[in-house]
């Protein structure tokens, strides 16, 4: 009759190894979980800022590079400006991450497709002395440029406080040395992608 005999110093061997193998795939499969939740906790921290109108705390999320084409001076400048313009009353509302695309590494950094949306009321200071056929062409002119901008659907107008509302979605390159903390972030503009090309890897501007 046939038997089989294992060594206990075999079994030992081999129950370790698988030991180690799922101890290696449990930590690879946390840590593939981690990357998206620093991403989301990140980007999280950086639209607070900005509805929080923290300007130069903002800065601190963005892509370092970036300031090397827009001082960070002047890019916290401009947007002071458009914030605190008397002229336009600007409110961010509702942000939200809708998803966190895995990331791919790319000439040593890794880049990770990030879409947002948020809502925006936006109010336009009026003439004192505007009639309401100046009034009418305004709005419509108005909202013809926002149309174009994000779409028709995307824009409301409410004639009662003469306020548009507006639902934008974007998509942001996260991007980090590492793959798992330290995200940066780069939003794409179509209007933008002379500086784009600048600071995105050539197989990213394609796609």
């Amino acid at each position: 009759m046939f038997s089989c005999t294992f060594k206990p110093e075999f079994n030992f061997k081999i129950m370790r190894r698988v030991v180690v193998i799922l101890f290696l795939l449990v930590q690879t499969i946390s840590q593939a979980q981690d990357y998206k939740s620093n991403i989301k906790a990140s980007f999280s921290d950086y639209l607070d800022a900005i509805v929080n109108l923290e300007f130069e705390r903002s800065m601190d999320y963005m892509l370092p590079e970036f300031f090397e084409i827009v001082p960070r001076e002047q890019l916290v400048g401009l947007m002071e400006q458009t914030f605190n313009n008397p002229d336009i009353h600007f409110k961010i509302k509702n942000p939200e991450i809708l998803k966190v695309e895995d990331a791919q590494k790319i000439d040593g950094k890794y880049y990770a497709l990030l879409t947002y949306a948020n809502d925006m009321e936006i109010q336009l200071q009026a003439e004192a002395d505007e009639t309401s056929e100046e009034k009418g062409m305004r709005v419509s002119l108005t909202q013809a440029a926002f149309e174009q901008s994000f779409g028709k659907d995307n824009v409301v107008y409410n004639d009662s406080l003469d306020q548009y509302l507006v639902h934008s979605e974007k998509d942001v390159y996260s991007i980090s040395e590492n793959g798992v903390t330290d995200w940066k972030f780069l939003v794409l503009e179509e209007k933008q992608k002379a500086i784009l090309e600048k600071l995105l890897p050539a197989q990213l501007i394609e796609d």
